[in-house]
């Protein structure tokens, strides 16, 4: 039988480690593989006459210990050492005997693996991909909730593209904050459960759980106390059977409640078992720092609100404003003050807050049904080999690991262990010194005709062309042919020895391709799954750089991520010289383009680089008349000349045409591209590093760069420019709150809650609110965006922050002179002044001295 793989953990049979694999088949049933015979091990750079004393000191935890030959972690090496491979009996024996063991010999490897990813690396089975079992044994474990129960020593991967059809469950609950107090576990009563499904549940799509007797009827369950209603909630999730859990910030709100309230049940005597795992078990949390982590074993959580912050740039991310900008749905609205009234009506009031609770579960699952928003963490998960709870948990880091550790071991190769506090701490010392990316000063003001050329995967092939790798960078042994970076870092070249890090990014750049090209012959479903595939396959692909230069990272190398980073600036800069010095003009003729010693007839068209940031170059092609179509084939001919003379797999690809753009400072710009569609010629505006994507700005400020933008970039039009500023001016001057809502929403600005209160040094106007709102009983969480809007007065700018529904509430007047002094003007100015135009000109007070001088002149002429 085959069966995709969710999770996977270890338990005990007869004092031994049984390795548990959670999952789902084709037909759609649970299962629960369970593997004997696998054991713990992790290796020690020592001589053979170590094995011994190695066995007889450590006899109670070691099995046994091997005399083999291995590589290092870092480093080109002609020869293996000696090392040991030191089998262990219990996975618990690791971390305690690891570090004498380490004090006995030279280092240890490999002694922080855990056990379960373990077994998967070493049998090439990994998170959401298939295993294959054939005439596997009934296993026998009374703890565990799924359909089928297998067990086999021998499981193996096996090719399947489409996903198993998994269950989901979303879920949300509201805790009675009794007499206007925050909602503290140990006294106040959790009393709705809102449950959504996919696929349906018993033909229900949601259910409401009351821990009252409600008499209303349909898909609202009347449990009479919280004790039964938290009963039931536990009994439709072993009935369900969901893969994955789903809420909104529930993994720092909802199930750390859950869990807190039934500890605090208990200890009153209300036994209440809670089953949400797979094993039977409990869910489990930590904290780590401002995170909070999750674990339902079986079974993977999925909370929607750091998804969300990783993968949009919002504003605000409230499941209010979250749901509205992505959806396009309303959440509904009870005030918090008023839960409590609203729970204690049996009439209209009670229905509203049941369908208020309803809503918030059911949009939780829209965000992962609508926006597709997991299935690139699943691509993620097969196509590294990680679990999807890591994955979803964050682990970048962990997957780079995770294909480093399966190539290792292939080539007979160790892995360092984690690297301690203390190091890390010097590394992010030590780190300070990379220099990043080649950024070539812009040349400022309003260009037109601009070609935008990108180097697809940058760092990720400059690492496949040069070989620089872990494995190739020389730190003792020298080998015969080497490869110098512009840095000075020194790596072994392919002649001698290919790395693993090229190796895999060859492998990834390979399948990317692959997996493109099924896609033009896919159907819907198989499409959906290769298209998130492909970009998993790209993300890996640039995870590498960033990793090698990481502090925290198992394999760590500054010489590595220097070379990779100077040859990234060496490259930008030669090939601004090619551009300029080589190629210089271009000749147009039969629908082809020619360099000028290609063409003996037509008229050449001169280039220019005007700007230059990392992986792309813009050239300013010197042609008043230039079409889409020229500029692609201009484009093409500049970047296929480059690519000619770079070293495979480096490539340069034209990317887009700006028929106008404005360069204001390094990183940042604005361009007009012109894009081919069914109708023609479509235009779009593109902007980095600019007030417009920058969430530390109010809505106002963006909505007034974009439409100055548009009237410069379309239009020419600076004088509308400048009107366009004044009469916003003049909205802030006369806004009622009351009157001009749109407008005063717009104003509000976000910051985001990064820490706690007292780890801020410096006074913040979100830390402000923060604590407004805790006094009315409002409590904001590590990682909320917080909004505010400055209101008018004499106090310190900070002290003058407020919750704008209660500036609203109030009528409280807000600070004029600061958002059109430091909110609209500044960066309007940054626009502008290259047309002559200033601040007081912006406030009213004169007219523009270019207006006057270019009257008869399109602004286009520049």
């Amino acid at each position: 039988m085959n069966f995709q793989i969710l999770d996977a953990d270890y338990r005990y049979s007869e004092g031994k480690p049984v390795v548990r694999l959670f999952g789902r088949d084709e037909s759609g049933n649970s299962v629960c593989c369970s593997v004997p015979g696998f054991e713990p091990y992790f290796y020690a750079k020592a001589g053979a006459e170590m094995a011994g004393v190695l066995q007889a000191r450590f006899k109670e935890h070691i099995k046994s210990v091997e005399v083999v030959s291995r590589f290092e972690p870092i480093g080109y090496f002609k020869n293996q050492v000696s090392m040991l491979k030191i089998t262990l009996y219990d996975p618990k024996g690791v971390p305690v005997i690891r570090d004498d063991v380490r004090n006995m010999v030279d280092e240890v490897y490999e002694t922080d693996i855990l056990f379960r990813n373990r077994y998967m690396i070493d049998n090439g089975l990994g998170g959401m991909g298939w295993a294959s079992v054939e005439n596997p044994g009934v296993s026998v474990d009374p703890e565990v909730i799924s359909s089928v129960k297998i067990t086999s020593r021998k499981v193996e991967p096996v090719d399947i593209l489409r996903n198993a059809p998994l269950r989901y469950l979303a879920f949300d609950i509201e805790c009675l904050p009794l007499n206007g107090a925050l909602p503290v576990p140990e006294i106040s009563p959790i009393v709705l459960v809102s449950l959504a499904f996919e696929p349906d549940f018993k033909g229900k799509k949601t259910i409401v759980l009351a821990g009252k007797n409600t008499g209303i009827d349909g898909n609202v369950e009347s449990c009479g106390n919280e004790e039964r209603m938290l009963r039931r909630f536990f009994e439709i999730i072993r009935e369900f059977d969901p893969d994955i859990l789903v809420g909104y910030n529930s993994n720092s709100f909802d199930i750390p409640y859950i869990v807190e309230r039934i500890k605090a049940l208990n200890k009153k005597g209300i036994r209440i078992d809670s089953p949400m795992g797979r094993d039977g078990r409990p869910a489990y949390y930590r904290k780590i720092g401002n995170i909070t982590r999750v674990s339902v074993i079986g079974r993977v959580v999925a909370d929607v609100l750091p998804l969300i912050r990783r993968g949009f740039s919002l504003k605000q991310y409230t499941l209010r404003n979250a749901a509205k900008e992505l959806l396009g749905a309303e959440k509904l609205d009870i005030p918090f003050l008023e839960m409590e009234t609203y729970w204690n009506d049996d009439g209209e009031k009670f229905s509203k807050f049941i369908e208020y609770s309803r809503r918030d579960a059911e949009l939780a699952l829209g965000f992962v049904l609508k926006l597709r928003l997991i299935d690139k963490y699943i691509a993620l998960a097969r196509t590294s080999g990680t679990l999807l709870q890591d994955i979803l948990d964050g682990g970048q880091t962990q997957m780079v690991e995770n294909l480093l550790l399966r190539k290792y071991r292939m080539y007979e190769r160790v892995m360092s262990a984690k690297p301690t506090e203390e190091t890390s701490d010097g590394r992010f010392d030590e780190g300070e010194e990379l220099a990043g990316g080649e950024v070539l000063p812009p040349k400022k003001g309003l260009l037109e005709n601009i070609v935008i050329l990108d180097y697809k995967s940058l760092y990720p092939t400059i690492m496949m062309a040069h070989n620089l790798c872990y494995t190739t960078v020389v730190v003792k042994d020298r080998p015969d042919d080497v490869i110098k970076a512009p840095s000075g870092g020194e790596f072994a070249s392919r002649k001698v020895v290919k790395g693993i890090m090229p190796a895999i990014l060859e492998e990834l750049l390979n399948s990317r391709q692959a997996t493109r090209e099924k896609m033009k012959s896919a159907n819907e479903e198989d499409y959906r799954v290769l298209d998130a595939t492909q970009l998993a396959l790209k993300i890996l692909l640039n995870s590498f750089y960033g990793y090698s230069g990481y502090a925290r990272a198992r394999l760590y190398s500054l010489t590595l991520a220097s070379a990779v980073t100077s040859f990234g600036r060496e490259n930008i800069l030669r090939t601004k010289t090619l551009i300029e010095d080589d190629i210089k003009e271009i000749i147009l003729k039969d629908g082809r383009a020619f360099k000028k010693d290609e063409a003996k007839e037509g008229e050449p068209v001169a280039l220019s680089v005007v700007y230059g940031d990392t992986d792309s170059v813009f050239v300013n092609i010197h042609d008043k008349n230039l079409t889409l179509s020229d500029a692609g084939l201009i484009g093409d001919k500049i970047a296929s000349t480059v690519t000619e003379s770079l070293q495979k797999p480096m490539e340069l690809v034209f990317d887009s045409f700006a028929r106008r753009a404005i360069f204001i400072a390094k990183k940042r710009y604005a361009l007009l591209v012109w894009e081919k569609n069914a109708g023609g010629i479509k235009e779009k505006i593109r902007v980095k590093g600019m007030e417009t994507v920058r969430r530390d700005w109010c809505e106002l400020t963006t909505k007034t760069m974009e439409k100055v933008l548009e009237l410069v970039l379309k239009e020419g039009k600076v004088d509308d420019a400048v009107e366009l500023v004044r009469n916003t001016i003049n909205s802030i001057k006369s806004i009622d709150p009351a009157k001009d809502k749109e407008l005063f929403d717009d104003l509000i600005l976000t910051r985001q809650y990064t820490k706690k209160v007292e780890s801020y040094r410096n006074r913040q106007p979100h830390i402000t609110v923060i604590e407004k709102l805790k006094k009315r009983g409002i409590i904001a969480n590590v990682g909320d965006r917080i909004p505010f809007v400055i209101l008018a007065g004499n106090g310190l700018f900070v002290e003058r922050a407020e919750d704008p529904e209660y500036a609203k509430k109030k009528k409280l007047p807000i600070d004029v002179d600061y958002y059109i002094n430091k909110q609209i003007l500044p960066p309007v100015e940054r626009i502008l002044s290259d047309f002559g135009v200033t601040g007081e000109m912006l406030r009213g007070m004169g007219e523009r001295k270019a207006q006057a001088e270019t009257k008869q002149r399109s602004l286009f002429e520049f």
